[in-house]
């Protein structure tokens, strides 16, 4: 009797603490989801009020130039809309969000922004990345560095089946601006919550390289 009383106290307990598990999962699964929903909606453009003052200055300009900027800009903040609330999206549809955001950023710099990229078709379809990951990062490079005619920054961007890497030269601008490596941190506490693969940064010769596991 007292045999089947222990065993029978040995399995309730045990049923407790698979339950008390079961519910701890759950907790820190919708605390996972909180904090990644919270650092999705960090993500915010910086660039707004520097890309009305272009179309304003393309409307006296060349109003047909001002209607594919308008166009673009519209694209650009609908597709922003439509994939932040998505933890992966194809790096495809990444690549549409940056090839916007260039057009727009090179109606404003011209000549002395580039974007070099070198990402196999394959690549493009198969495999997916955290939302506006590049464009945060393109975003940062431009922020950080002179961009000029005497001094042009070209961005590269390529690509493997397991792994994405931005670069850019270094020509870092005198004055150091306002949430310098916010953006990163960001991309880096996004990435913790989805995979234990590891987001890689730093500066290699006179280089800024960022590595993003591809999904």
């Amino acid at each position: 009797t007292v045999f089947i009383y222990l065993f029978q106290k040995g399995m309730f307990l045990k049923q407790k603490a698979s339950e008390k598990a079961h519910q701890t999962e759950l907790l820190q699964k919708d605390f996972n989801q909180f904090r990644l929903q919270a650092l999705k909606n960090q993500v915010n453009p910086h660039f707004l009020f520097n890309s009305l003052n272009t179309l304003i200055n393309l409307i006296e300009e060349d109003q047909t130039a001002a209607t594919d900027y308008t166009v673009r800009l519209a694209d650009l903040y609908r597709n922003m809309l439509s994939f932040k609330d998505q933890d992966l999206i194809k790096l495809s549809e990444e690549f549409e969000i940056i090839t916007n955001y260039m057009y727009i950023q090179k109606s404003r710099f011209g000549e002395a922004l580039q974007l070099e990229t070198r990402i196999p078709e394959n690549v493009l379809s198969a495999t997916k990345i955290v939302p506006l990951a590049l464009q945060l990062l393109v975003e940062n490079a431009i922020k950080h560095n002179v961009v000029s005619l005497a001094r042009p920054l070209t961005i590269y961007i390529t690509a493997n089946g397991g792994e994405i890497m931005i670069k850019n030269p270094l020509q870092p601008k005198l004055s150091k601006e306002k949430g310098a490596g916010l953006g990163l941190m960001n991309i880096k506490k996004r990435y913790s919550l989805l995979t234990n693969r590891s987001v890689e940064y730093g500066i290699v010769g006179n280089e800024y390289i960022v590595i993003l596991p591809l999904l």
